[in-house]
């Protein structure tokens, strides 16, 4: 769901850049708050894992391909405003690193992704709490949060192509909306997964309870490091065929010159140079998870010293 450069008007991705960086802002000065060590490890590892299981495109039928993007599972794990800043990372660095969406149309990735995604999914999951809190409900609920999560950043890409002149409104609502409904059933599985595997390691993790201790939760932790590693050395074997948004657009969208602004050090996720196909993506994933991670622990630590500045000098 990544848009490129070129594909989105001026009048339309400067307004989502503007909006997206005072909305994060916001996140950032809500966040910063009540940062503690274990809220800030257990931040940088969820942004990896986010970015591992970003790289495993899954078919879909009709020859396109989705892929979990994790807006509503990092808003179920973190909350709201965390899940906001851990979703912006991973967009960034797939951007600037990975030339996967376009720096002029990160704002709109950001918009999509980082805010509506996790805003959409945080929603839909407090609801299903306030019926009942039992396991079942909560997995459920977590299924039901990510797909909808799914399908609401999808809507707004496809106003976003609109309201550049690349679409016509109903169809793009159209075709993103069926397309990422049945993508949105992959996300949805992968998130109820994710919240199956907490419940039976750390449920406090998923009660708020984290923000409120110094101690990183090392087994939760452990656990998503390992599937991380795992996500990227299976990497190679995602599909080849076109996400939704390439496979939407490529029907009903109007020609557009792709002009990327940046073309990354390492441009379709693999290492330059690396003759193996395979092992150029898997190293690729390696520096990506790293990078999104040390990206978020130290923007996060940074917020937190500030914080600390600020206090001081009151």
């Amino acid at each position: 769901m990544h848009i490129p450069d070129g594909m989105l008007q001026a009048p339309t991705w400067i307004p989502a850049w503007l909006g997206s960086v005072g909305v994060l802002a916001l996140a950032a000065r809500k966040v910063r708050k009540r940062l503690s060590d274990g809220t800030i490890v257990l931040m940088a590892v969820l942004a990896a894992l986010i970015f591992a299981l970003q790289m495993l495109n899954f078919p879909v039928a009709g020859g396109t391909s989705g892929h979990f993007a994790g807006g509503a599972a990092a808003a179920i794990v973190l909350g709201l405003w965390p899940a906001m800043l851990v979703m912006a990372a991973v967009v960034t660095v797939q951007a600037v690193i990975f030339a996967d969406g376009g720096i002029t149309a990160l704002g709109a990735n950001l918009l999509t992704m980082a805010i509506i995604s996790p805003l959409t999914g945080h929603a839909i999951y407090r609801v299903t709490l306030r019926v009942s809190k039992a396991r079942a409900v909560r997995v459920g609920g977590s299924f039901a949060a990510a797909w909808a999560a799914c399908v609401a950043a999808a809507l707004a890409a496809g106003t976003l192509l609109w309201l550049s002149d690349r679409a016509p409104l109903g169809a793009a609502l159209v075709a993103m909306g069926f397309w990422h409904a049945l993508i949105g059933i992959g996300e949805g599985a992968v998130t109820a997964g994710l919240v199956s595997y907490l419940l039976a390691v750390r449920p406090d993790l998923l009660s708020g309870e984290a923000e409120r201790t110094t101690k990183a939760p090392w087994t939760a932790i452990a656990g998503l490091g390992v599937l991380a590693a795992m996500a990227v050395t299976v990497s190679f074997a995602a599909s080849a065929n076109p996400d939704g948004l390439e496979y939407v657009y490529g029907r009903i969208g109007a020609a557009f010159e792709a002009t990327s602004r940046i073309g990354g050090a390492m441009p379709g996720y693999v290492v330059p140079g690396v003759a193996n196909e395979t092992l150029a993506g898997v190293l690729a994933g390696i520096v990506g998870v790293a990078i999104t991670g040390a990206l978020a622990y130290a923007a996060l630590t940074a917020a937190r010293t500030r914080r600390a500045d600020v206090e001081d000098t009151r």
